[in-house]
């Protein structure tokens, strides 16, 4: 049994949320726990612990297990709590996405957390998610004034100088969907009325593999229904594309004979996000071993 533990956040969420089903149907010896928290990054986590130390009573994270495909309620805990649960095989770090582009924002508090975990969870592999890029169209790469390429390309340094420092395995997230990207060719729709949208109409985005644009109803701030855009986190295409790489490199078992297939992606999508997710684990070593 093959035993990982995820400190992350949302983008560590997309990237597992299938994992029950694929480890299920896969019959995959492979657990994994969860200690997420949406938004958060490595400094947040690192300063979590140093709070929960002075505050025992503390417990900030919902750790939640996937045992043989079944999920388990959430145990109020804390990372040290969670570093000494079991004896985990892998441990996965990732920076939070709007952050991830910024290679200031990593240090102290990536050496602090690896240290952490090789002091409590010494025989454990550390390793990196690398995660992905906004959508093209995203509010934020405006307001940065960087493109979606300029973010990838400084988020893949930033994680690959971290992954030679230390000698560490990436899980190549943000490559998949970059790869995946340049087949599915989102563009933004032209015939789409963003000024002036109709209530509950949306734009063609049937290429994308970010949630994008959604419209907001109920009790919003106005009243009325918002058009509001989701650039960062993966629709249904895109969290099947980053949990076959997950899959693939953490049991070395090829996706394309695993028959689960999530709802809303075509059999035609899915094809190419097996093979998208299956040559990103090829180019970035192949699965993890010990």
């Amino acid at each position: 049994m093959t035993k990982v533990l995820a400190i992350g956040n949302s983008f560590t969420e997309n990237a597992t949320v299938y994992m029950p089903d694929l480890i299920a149907m896969g019959k995959a010896d492979l657990t994994i726990c969860k200690m997420t928290l949406g938004g958060c990054s490595l400094q947040k986590h690192w300063n979590l612990v140093r709070q929960c130390d002075l505050l025992p009573d503390v417990k900030p994270y919902p750790r939640r297990l996937i045992d043989s495909g079944l999920v388990q309620e959430p145990v109020p805990s804390t990372l040290r709590e969670a570093l000494v649960l079991d004896k985990w095989d892998y441990i996965v770090l990732q920076q939070v996405s709007h952050d991830s582009w910024r290679k200031e924002t990593y240090q102290p508090y990536f050496d602090n957390l690896i240290n952490l975990a090789k002091e409590l969870a010494p025989q454990a592999q550390p390793v990196i998610h690398q995660t992905w890029a906004y959508r093209i169209d995203a509010p934020l790469l405006k307001e940065w004034d960087i493109t979606q390429e300029t973010m990838y390309a400084k988020l893949k340094e930033n994680y690959a100088e971290l992954a030679q420092q230390y000698g560490l395995p990436i899980l190549p997230s943000g490559y998949a969907m970059q790869q995946a990207r340049a087949i599915f060719k989102y563009q933004p729709d032209p015939n789409y009325n963003f000024a002036d949208p109709k209530p509950l109409e949306l734009p063609d985005q049937s290429k994308s593999l970010i949630v994008g644009y959604r419209w907001r109803i109920g009790n919003t701030p106005s009243g009325n229904a918002e058009l509001a855009m989701d650039e960062r986190h993966a629709n249904a295409k895109g969290c099947y594309l980053t949990n076959a790489v997950w899959y693939e490199m953490f049991t070395g078992r090829l996706i394309a004979d695993n028959p689960f297939r999530p709802e809303g992606v075509t059999e035609e999508e899915a094809a190419i996000l097996r093979q998208t997710a299956h040559e990103a684990v090829k180019t970035y070593g192949g699965p993890i071993t010990k």
